[in-house]
């Protein structure tokens, strides 16, 4: 896709096609097959943000790993069309490693009122203390197996 000038753009709405970053059993949006994939649902952003284990203050690497399990089992009831190989559950467990590695605590866990900035308000926590660090590839790599890991195969 290119701008008025020619110049090669992305839009943001690509990233709502199926296959690139857009997968099934998003832990904030609905699957393709179900309608808009690209607006948060408000449902499943309670769900994230009810998902800690220590009364709200944190969400763990575990308690997303028990979140994405009970959303795969969820989305097999509720949507016939799904589509959810190994492709598909390395790039959805991948959300939540990002989640623990750009804003989380060494990949172990993230603040509550972290989350809710980023998937409720949809901007950086930065009012809540959040700073940019440097997660690199290799830590979120190394979140993403441990997450795969204690979800399991699907």
């Amino acid at each position: 896709q290119k701008d008025e000038d020619g110049v090669p753009v992305l839009d943001l709405d690509q990233l709502a096609l199926p296959g690139i970053v857009e997968h099934d059993v998003s832990l904030t949006r609905l699957d393709h097959a179900q309608g808009d994939n690209l607006s948060k649902q408000k449902e499943l952003v309670s769900q994230l943000l009810d998902s800690s284990s220590d009364g709200g203050k944190t969400i763990s690497l575990t308690d997303l790993a028990d979140l994405r399990k009970r959303r795969i089992t969820k989305q097999r009831e509720d949507n016939k069309e799904i589509v959810y190989g190994a492709g598909q559950h390395r790039l959805a467990c991948g959300e939540s490693a990002l989640l623990l590695g750009v804003f989380g605590d060494k990949g172990e866990s993230v603040r509550v009122d972290y989350a809710r900035a980023v998937f409720e308000e949809e901007r950086l926590p930065v009012e809540e203390g959040w700073v940019k660090g440097s997660p690199g590839f290799r830590s979120v790599g190394a979140i993403l197996k441990r997450i795969q890991e204690v979800v399991g195969a699907f």
